[in-house]
């Protein structure tokens, strides 16, 4: 999913497949390995804070370079090592007494993205120097109307007067009658024959497609290592990106997938004849 310049997508990390619905939901199977692909599409740096199941796994902050992505694969944590991994709901030692029945945020996967704003120390551009320009006088108009010449010839008027302007001969207005008559016309035309069918939301999600809740817990062991590095001010206000990781179903995840839409594509030149 992308918004802005941020995209966030949940990827196996080993064998398996995971599938992403329009409403936000991402079908996995239980047990399946998965890292998170964090993208900066932006020409600023900015910093990521993630939050899985309700939980920080980002510390402070993971740090994206203008242009870039980042798999995480782990939380940055110093003691931690297990990998991402989907777990079914009722797993209580996963999840606790409950099994994660009572986590709201369960399989919820947030990322808050800042970027990182420009500094404020700008060098002061050179100024050009001052070029002498000539100065121009122009003759003041007149106070005073010249007299006329009285050698002069007489100047005609603009019309004779006998001229009269033309009349224009314009269309008289319809009816009241033909009116309503050509309103009930339109009306019958605009007016569909049929009832339309409403739009499928976005965020409906077919019964067969989820199998249930799901969270996620570590297995295995990462070799991925993280170095601190230092930012500047960050922008107050975070781009947000949410997911919902959930079981799904064998059917659905095997299912042919449509075409992506993009309307970037160049466009199709005319059929010739």
């Amino acid at each position: 999913m992308r918004v802005g310049d941020f995209s966030v997508e949940i990827v196996p990390a080993v064998a398996g497949s995971v599938r992403e619905l329009e409403s936000g939901h991402v079908l996995a199977r239980p047990g399946q390995v998965y890292s998170l692909c964090l993208r900066n599409h932006g020409p600023l740096r900015a910093v990521a804070d993630v939050t899985i199941d309700g939980q920080t796994v980002t510390g402070g902050g993971l740090v994206l370079d203008a242009g870039s992505t980042v798999r995480l694969e782990r939380p940055i944590h110093e003691t931690e090592r297990g990998r991402f991994t989907v777990i079914a709901e009722g797993d209580e030692k996963v999840f606790g007494p409950d099994g994660g029945r009572d986590n709201p945020d369960l399989g919820l996967i947030e990322a808050r993205f800042r970027r990182e704003l420009p500094s404020e120390k700008r060098r002061e551009k050179p100024q050009a120097p001052a070029i002498p320009r000539p100065i121009v006088t122009m003759p003041l108009p007149p106070s005073v109307p010249p007299a006329p010449d009285p050698t002069a010839p007489p100047r005609r008027p603009f019309a004779p007067p006998e001229w009269t302007p033309p009349i224009w001969e314009g269309v008289a207005a319809p009816s009241d009658k033909f009116t309503r008559s050509l309103r009930r016309s339109f009306t019958a035309l605009m007016l569909p024959t049929a009832p339309l069918e409403a739009p499928a939301s976005p965020g409906q999600v077919s019964d067969d497609a989820i199998e249930r809740a799901a969270g996620t817990g570590l297995t295995g062991s990462s070799s991925q290592e993280f170095v601190p590095v230092h930012v500047g001010k960050l922008e107050s206000e975070a781009t947000v990106i949410q997911l919902r990781l959930v079981i799904g179903s064998d059917e659905a995840l095997s299912a042919p997938r449509p075409l992506p839409h993009s309307d970037t594509a160049p466009a199709r030149p005319v059929p010739r004849p």
